[in-house]
């Protein structure tokens, strides 16, 4: 998160949510022990939901992600979204830490 956090300062778009889809997707595989080669939405969603992770949670993992993912090629997006984002990566994986 600390490479996000770089980019944001920087507002360097492309690799602020990079970054952020990057770091979500390595959390999860590492927490959840999914081989990189598995890791999808639904696959997450199905371990967090055996973790009994609360589904307000594990909707906005998902959101995130594809949030970054559709940001990194939008026309434009401002730096309150990009630090949104950010406090959201932040806070989704502190909430999934309390139920791990």
């Amino acid at each position: 998160m600390s490479n996000a956090k770089k980019y944001l300062d920087e507002k360097r778009k492309e690799e602020f949510y990079s970054e952020i889809s990057k770091a979500l997707w390595e959390y999860a595989a590492n927490k959840l022990g999914i081989p990189p080669a598995d890791l999808s939405i639904d696959f997450v969603r199905t371990k967090l939901e055996s973790k009994n992770i609360q589904p307000d949670v594990i909707n906005k993992f998902a959101s995130t992600i594809e949030i970054c993912e559709f940001a990194r090629f939008a026309p434009s997006q401002d730096n309150i979204q990009m630090e949104k984002i950010y406090e959201e990566a932040i806070d989704l994986i502190s909430k999934i830490e309390e139920h791990l």
